[in-house]
Protein backbone atom coordinates (compact mmCIF):
# COMPACT_ATOMS: atom_id res chain seq x y z
CA UNK A 1 0.00 0.00 0.00
CA UNK A 2 1.25 3.75 -0.95
CA UNK A 3 -0.75 6.73 0.89
CA UNK A 4 -1.30 9.17 -1.75
CA UNK A 5 1.04 11.94 -1.83
CA UNK A 6 -0.03 13.71 -4.80
CA UNK A 7 -3.45 14.04 -4.23
CA UNK A 8 -5.70 16.48 -5.51
CA UNK A 9 -6.08 18.54 -2.19
CA UNK A 10 -2.24 18.41 -2.35
CA UNK A 11 -2.09 19.75 -5.45
CA UNK A 12 -4.75 22.60 -5.25
CA UNK A 13 -2.39 23.56 -1.49
CA UNK A 14 0.62 24.04 -3.52
CA UNK A 15 -1.23 26.01 -6.13
CA UNK A 16 -2.22 28.31 -3.68
CA UNK A 17 1.19 28.32 -1.38
CA UNK A 18 3.16 28.81 -5.08
CA UNK A 19 0.66 31.71 -5.45
CA UNK A 20 0.90 33.55 -2.15
CA UNK A 21 4.84 33.41 -2.52
CA UNK A 22 4.53 35.20 -5.94
CA UNK A 23 2.46 38.26 -4.58
CA UNK A 24 4.00 38.18 -1.65
CA UNK A 25 7.14 38.47 -3.07
CA UNK A 26 5.84 41.49 -5.59
CA UNK A 27 4.85 43.03 -2.24
CA UNK A 28 8.23 42.63 -0.51
CA UNK A 29 9.90 44.11 -3.30
CA UNK A 30 7.54 47.23 -3.58
CA UNK A 31 8.01 48.30 -0.32
CA UNK A 32 11.63 46.27 0.95
CA UNK A 33 13.89 47.24 -2.26
CA UNK A 34 17.20 45.87 -0.33
CA UNK A 35 16.01 43.34 1.29
CA UNK A 36 13.94 41.68 -2.08
CA UNK A 37 17.33 41.99 -3.40
CA UNK A 38 19.29 40.66 -0.80
CA UNK A 39 16.92 37.41 -1.06
CA UNK A 40 18.98 36.19 -4.17
CA UNK A 41 22.06 36.51 -2.07
CA UNK A 42 20.87 34.98 1.19
CA UNK A 43 17.66 32.43 0.42
CA UNK A 44 19.96 30.31 -1.85
CA UNK A 45 22.90 29.72 0.84
CA UNK A 46 19.95 28.84 3.21
CA UNK A 47 18.57 26.50 0.92
CA UNK A 48 22.46 24.97 0.63
CA UNK A 49 22.27 24.59 4.43
CA UNK A 50 19.11 23.41 5.06
CA UNK A 51 20.45 20.69 2.25
CA UNK A 52 23.49 19.88 4.13
CA UNK A 53 21.38 19.08 6.97
CA UNK A 54 19.98 16.62 5.37
CA UNK A 55 22.36 15.09 3.55
CA UNK A 56 23.72 14.69 7.35
CA UNK A 57 21.13 13.03 8.27
CA UNK A 58 20.48 10.48 5.34
CA UNK A 59 24.49 9.65 5.70
CA UNK A 60 23.45 8.75 9.19
CA UNK A 61 20.83 6.44 7.98
CA UNK A 62 23.45 4.69 5.17
CA UNK A 63 26.33 4.41 7.97
CA UNK A 64 25.56 0.48 8.51
CA UNK A 65 24.76 -0.95 5.23
CA UNK A 66 26.83 1.90 3.44
CA UNK A 67 29.86 3.02 5.42
CA UNK A 68 31.06 5.04 1.98
CA UNK A 69 27.98 6.28 1.27
CA UNK A 70 27.83 7.44 4.72
CA UNK A 71 31.02 9.24 5.01
CA UNK A 72 30.65 11.10 1.65
CA UNK A 73 27.14 12.53 2.58
CA UNK A 74 28.29 13.26 5.88
CA UNK A 75 31.33 15.29 4.60
CA UNK A 76 28.98 17.14 1.94
CA UNK A 77 27.03 17.79 4.28
CA UNK A 78 29.19 19.29 6.14
CA UNK A 79 31.10 21.36 3.62
CA UNK A 80 27.46 22.77 2.26
CA UNK A 81 27.12 24.17 6.23
CA UNK A 82 30.10 25.54 6.28
CA UNK A 83 30.30 27.00 2.69
CA UNK A 84 26.97 28.92 3.61
CA UNK A 85 27.78 29.85 7.37
CA UNK A 86 30.72 31.97 6.06
CA UNK A 87 28.65 33.00 3.20
CA UNK A 88 25.71 34.61 5.18
CA UNK A 89 28.46 35.77 7.82
CA UNK A 90 29.71 37.76 5.33
CA UNK A 91 27.01 39.09 3.63
CA UNK A 92 24.34 39.55 7.09
CA UNK A 93 27.27 40.84 8.88
CA UNK A 94 29.97 41.52 7.35
CA UNK A 95 28.45 44.14 5.43
CA UNK A 96 27.12 45.93 8.80
CA UNK A 97 23.18 46.15 7.54
CA UNK A 98 20.91 47.38 9.63
CA UNK A 99 19.62 45.34 11.72
CA UNK A 100 15.96 45.49 10.74
CA UNK A 101 17.10 44.65 7.02
CA UNK A 102 18.46 41.24 8.69
CA UNK A 103 14.72 40.71 10.59
CA UNK A 104 12.78 41.31 7.47
CA UNK A 105 14.73 38.68 5.67
CA UNK A 106 14.15 35.91 8.50
CA UNK A 107 10.56 37.14 8.63
CA UNK A 108 9.59 36.73 5.27
CA UNK A 109 10.16 32.85 4.65
CA UNK A 110 8.95 32.52 8.24
CA UNK A 111 5.71 34.22 6.98
CA UNK A 112 5.24 31.99 3.98
CA UNK A 113 5.83 28.80 6.30
CA UNK A 114 2.58 30.22 8.35
CA UNK A 115 0.20 30.81 5.44
CA UNK A 116 1.61 27.28 4.29
CA UNK A 117 0.57 26.30 7.55
CA UNK A 118 -2.86 27.85 7.33
CA UNK A 119 -3.71 26.20 3.65
CA UNK A 120 -2.86 22.65 4.43
CA UNK A 121 -4.86 22.66 7.86
CA UNK A 122 -7.60 24.09 5.81
CA UNK A 123 -7.35 21.77 2.46
CA UNK A 124 -6.11 18.69 2.74
CA UNK A 125 -8.71 16.39 4.87
CA UNK A 126 -6.28 13.14 4.70
CA UNK A 127 -4.35 15.01 8.18
CA UNK A 128 -6.02 14.31 11.61
CA UNK A 129 -8.64 17.47 12.22
CA UNK A 130 -6.73 18.10 15.97
CA UNK A 131 -3.27 18.87 13.93
CA UNK A 132 -5.15 20.96 11.09
CA UNK A 133 -6.62 22.78 13.81
CA UNK A 134 -3.60 23.79 15.33
CA UNK A 135 -1.90 24.49 12.53
CA UNK A 136 -4.49 27.00 10.91
CA UNK A 137 -4.02 28.68 14.61
CA UNK A 138 -0.11 28.26 14.54
CA UNK A 139 -0.01 29.81 11.21
CA UNK A 140 -2.45 32.55 11.82
CA UNK A 141 -0.22 33.88 14.64
CA UNK A 142 2.82 33.43 12.58
CA UNK A 143 1.59 35.82 10.31
CA UNK A 144 0.75 38.34 12.55
CA UNK A 145 3.90 38.31 14.11
CA UNK A 146 5.63 38.82 10.97
CA UNK A 147 3.90 41.44 10.23
CA UNK A 148 4.53 43.08 13.23
CA UNK A 149 8.47 42.42 12.75
CA UNK A 150 7.86 44.04 9.07
CA UNK A 151 6.40 47.17 10.12
CA UNK A 152 8.69 48.28 13.02
CA UNK A 153 6.22 47.71 15.91
CA UNK A 154 8.99 45.97 17.89
CA UNK A 155 11.94 48.22 17.66
CA UNK A 156 14.44 45.16 19.42
CA UNK A 157 16.55 43.35 17.60
CA UNK A 158 17.13 40.98 19.90
CA UNK A 159 13.58 40.06 20.72
CA UNK A 160 12.34 40.12 17.22
CA UNK A 161 15.14 37.17 16.79
CA UNK A 162 14.01 35.16 19.69
CA UNK A 163 10.39 35.61 18.34
CA UNK A 164 11.11 34.89 15.16
CA UNK A 165 12.94 31.86 16.12
CA UNK A 166 10.18 30.71 18.54
CA UNK A 167 7.94 31.18 15.95
CA UNK A 168 9.85 28.70 13.31
CA UNK A 169 10.08 26.46 15.52
CA UNK A 170 6.51 26.23 15.82
CA UNK A 171 5.73 25.78 12.79
CA UNK A 172 8.21 23.20 12.41
CA UNK A 173 6.44 21.10 15.39
CA UNK A 174 2.98 21.82 14.16
CA UNK A 175 3.71 20.89 10.57
CA UNK A 176 5.63 17.75 11.21
CA UNK A 177 2.90 16.68 13.86
CA UNK A 178 0.39 17.27 10.70
CA UNK A 179 2.51 15.44 8.20
CA UNK A 180 3.00 12.83 10.59
CA UNK A 181 -0.49 12.17 11.45
CA UNK A 182 -1.47 11.11 7.92
CA UNK A 183 0.59 7.95 8.78
CA UNK A 184 -0.76 7.98 12.82
CA UNK A 185 2.15 8.20 14.46
CA UNK A 186 2.57 10.67 17.18
CA UNK A 187 5.50 13.59 16.98
CA UNK A 188 6.08 12.74 20.55
CA UNK A 189 8.42 9.67 19.59
CA UNK A 190 11.69 10.42 18.10
CA UNK A 191 11.79 8.07 15.96
CA UNK A 192 8.91 9.46 14.05
CA UNK A 193 9.46 13.00 14.40
CA UNK A 194 12.99 11.36 11.84
CA UNK A 195 10.64 10.40 9.46
CA UNK A 196 9.53 13.96 9.08
CA UNK A 197 12.17 14.65 7.48
CA UNK A 198 11.98 12.16 4.71
CA UNK A 199 8.63 13.29 4.41
CA UNK A 200 9.65 16.82 3.53
CA UNK A 201 12.47 15.98 0.88
CA UNK A 202 12.77 13.51 -1.93
CA UNK A 203 11.11 10.55 -0.60
CA UNK A 204 7.95 8.15 -1.17
CA UNK A 205 6.64 7.00 1.93
CA UNK A 206 5.51 3.49 1.82
CA UNK A 207 3.25 1.16 3.92
CA UNK A 208 4.10 -2.02 3.12
CA UNK A 209 2.09 -5.33 3.79
CA UNK A 210 3.30 -5.99 6.97
CA UNK A 211 1.96 -2.37 8.09
CA UNK A 212 5.35 -1.65 8.22
CA UNK A 213 6.86 2.25 6.88
CA UNK A 214 9.21 2.24 4.58
CA UNK A 215 11.46 4.56 2.26
CA UNK A 216 11.56 4.88 -1.31
CA UNK A 217 13.60 7.56 -2.96
CA UNK A 218 12.97 9.21 -5.82
CA UNK A 219 15.45 9.06 -8.69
Amino acid sequence: MKIDLISKEKIRADNYISLFIVISYILFFMFFHLEAFLTLAVYPFVALAIDGILKIITGVKRKRKHIQGFINQILLGIIFIIISLLWLNFILLGSYLPLQVIISLAAFPIMIAGFAGIVKGSIIESYSIKYRIMNIFVGLTTLIICLLAFSYTINNFFFNVVLLSLTLLFNILSRAALYLSEYGLSILHIANFKLFFYIISDYLVYIDRNGNIVLSKFE
